[in-house]
C-alpha cells in the first residue's frame, strides 16, 4: 500500500509539474523564449539540444518536407500540413502575440512619441527615434561629418504595401495601422505605408530609400495582402536580396519562386476561403514556403518559410502571427550580423518542390565545420574523371586556399596535374554544397578564392561557354 501511495504521489507531482510547465510556456513570454533557446541554441549559431530533441515537443516537429511524401496529396492537404507545422513551430510566440493583441486594443495615441517624416517621393515614414554616435568608419563612409555625431538608425523598416495610389486609401490604411506601427516602433522597427501599382515600383522605392537613408533601411521587411501580396512576391522574385522578411496574406497573382537558396524569411497567412479555391496561386505559395526553408541553419530552416491558416483580422491590423515572425527574424539578423545569406542558384539536383538540403533537421547532430580535408576523396574522384582533359599546373588563379590544399596533399602525384583553375571550380562546388554559411566562411578566409570561383562558375554557366 505504501508503494502504491508513493507512486500515486509521484505521478500526481509529475502531472502538476507538466501542467505548470505548459501554462508557463503558453503565458510567460520570457520562459517561452528561454525554452526556445535551450531547444535550438542562440540565433545564428544554434544546434538542436541533444537531449530535448528526443522529446515530443513542438520545437522539434518535423518539417513537411521531412515527412514521407504522398504523391496523391492535393494542394489543400499540403497547405493544411504546412499550417499544422507553422502553428507548432511558432507556439513559443503565443505570449508575445497576446501582448501585441492587448497593445492594439488598449494603447491610446500609439504614435504620439514618434516622429513622422516625408522623404522626397516617400511620405509618412514613422521613425523609432534610435540614435548612435558616429564611428570613424561612419565618417569614412561619409555617413557622418565627425566622430561622435548622432546618427539616426533603425533595427529594420516595415513597408506596408498598398495596391492603390488613391490618397483616401492611403489615409485610411495609415489610420488603421497606428497601433501596429506603435508596437513595432517600440521594438526599433521604422514603419511606412507604401502605395504602389506594380512589383517594379516597390523595388524602385526601396532603391531610393536605401540610397538616401542607409542606416534606416538596412533590413527591409514588407507586408502585403491579396493584389499587393502578388506585387510583393514579384519584387522578391526579381531581387530577393533586397528583403529580410516578406509577409503576405491571401496573395493574388503569386509567381513561382526563383530557383535560388537564401531567400528572405517568408510568412504566408491563408484564409479558409482562399484554401478552398485550390488554384495556381496556392501551388506557387506552397513552393515559396518550401523554398524559404532551403538553408543550412537551424532558425531559418525552421522559420524561413511558414504558412499559417487563419482569416485576416477585421480591424485592419497586422496579424499577430506576422508580428511574431517579423520580430523573430529581426532578432536573428541582430545575432548573425553580416553573415545573413546571399541568394545562391539551386544545384541541379535540388528543386523548390522537395527540400532535402537543411542539415539541421532533427535527425542531424550539428552543422559540420569548415574543413579542407573533408573533400579530399571527392577531389580525387573528380581528378580521375577529368584525367583525359586536365592541363599542367599554371600560375593563374593562385590564392591562399589553393596553395593550402596543394600543400596539404603534396604527396598526391595526381594533384600536380590539376590546374589551379580546375581546383578552384572543384573546391568551390564542394563548399557550395555544404551550404551558404560555409561559403561565407570561405569568403572571409580567402576573398580572392571566392572571387575566382564566382567568375569561373559564371563562365561555366554561360551559354557561350
Amino acid at each position: 500500500m505504501k508503494v502504491a501511495k508513493y507512486l500515486l504521489i509521484f505521478i500526481l507531482g509529475v502531472f502538476i509539474l507538466y501542467v505548470l510547465e505548459g501554462a508557463c510556456f503558453r503565458l510567460v513570454e520570457k520562459y517561452a523564449d528561454n525554452r526556445l533557446t535551450i531547444a535550438w541554441g542562440y540565433s545564428g549559431t544554434g544546434t538542436f539540444n541533444s537531449i530535448l530533441k528526443h522529446l515530443p515537443i513542438d520545437h522539434f516537429k518535423k518539417r513537411p518536407e521531412d515527412e514521407p511524401i504522398d504523391a496523391d496529396q492535393s494542394s489543400l492537404e499540403k497547405a493544411m500540413v504546412e499550417g499544422e507545422y507553422a502553428d507548432a513551430v511558432m507556439s513559443f510566440a503565443r505570449p508575445m502575440r497576446d501582448r501585441y493583441e492587448e497593445y492594439v486594443k488598449s494603447k491610446l495615441e500609439p504614435l504620439s512619441k514618434f516622429e513622422i517624416r516625408d522623404y522626397g517621393e516617400v511620405r509618412g515614414l514613422v521613425l523609432p527615434g534610435l540614435k548612435k554616435p558616429a564611428s570613424l568608419e561612419d565618417v569614412n563612409k561619409k555617413d557622418a561629418r565627425r566622430v561622435g555625431d548622432d546618427l539616426e538608425y533603425s533595427e529594420g523598416m516595415l513597408l506596408r504595401v498598398l495596391a492603390s495610389t488613391k490618397p483616401e486609401d492611403y489615409e485610411n490604411e495609415f489610420a488603421q495601422l497606428e497601433s501596429t506601427f506603435g508596437f513595432l516602433l517600440e521594438n526599433g522597427i521604422a514603419c511606412l505605408v507604401l502605395p504602389v501599382s506594380s512589383g517594379e515600383e516597390i523595388l524602385d522605392k526601396i532603391t531610393y530609400l536605401q540610397a538616401e537613408h542607409k542606416l534606416l533601411t538596412q533590413n527591409i521587411f514588407a507586408w502585403g495582402d491579396q493584389k499587393a501580396a502578388g506585387y510583393l512576391l514579384e519584387a522578391c522574385r526579381e531581387s530577393p536580396e533586397r528583403f529580410k522578411g516578406v509577409f503576405v496574406g491571401d496573395p493574388i497573382g503569386a509567381p513561382r519562386p526563383p530557383n535560388v537558396t537564401g531567400l528572405p524569411w517568408l510568412t504566408v497567412q491563408i484564409s479558409q476561403q482562399t484554401l478552398s479555391k485550390e488554384d495556381g496561386d496556392l501551388n506557387n505559395v506552397l513552393s515559396w514556403v518550401r523554398a524559404g526553408r532551403m538553408i543550412n541553419s537551424v532558425y531559418p530552416s525552421r522559420l524561413g518559410g511558414l504558412l499559417h491558416v487563419e482569416d485576416s483580422p477585421k480591424s485592419g491590423q497586422m496579424p499577430s502571427f506576422f508580428v511574431a515572425c517579423l520580430l523573430q527574424c529581426s532578432r536573428y539578423i541582430e545575432r548573425v550580423g553580416g553573415k545573413w545569406p546571399t541568394p545562391q542558384p539551386l544545384s541541379a539536383e535540388d528543386s523548390v518542390e522537395g527540400i532535402t538540403v537543411a542539415s539541421d533537421s532533427p535527425s542531424m547532430e550539428e552543422e559540420k565545420p569548415f574543413d579542407l580535408e573533408r573533400i579530399e576523396n571527392t577531389i580525387q574522384k573528380l581528378s580521375k574523371e577529368e584525367e583525359e582533359t586536365i592541363r599542367l599546373v599554371d600560375a593563374t588563379f593562385d590564392c591562399e586556399i589553393v596553395k593550402g590544399y596543394r600543400q596539404l596533399h603534396s604527396n598526391n602525384p595526381n594533384l600536380k596535374q590539376v590546374s589551379n583553375r580546375d581546383l578552384v571550380l572543384m573546391l568551390g562546388a564542394e563548399f557550395e554544397k555544404m551550404g551558404v554559411e560555409v561559403l561565407d566562411q570561405v569568403k572571409a578566409r580567402d576573398p580572392l578564392f571566392y572571387r575566382f570561383y564566382l567568375s569561373l562558375r559564371a563562365l561555366e554557366d554561360s551559354p557561350l561557354h
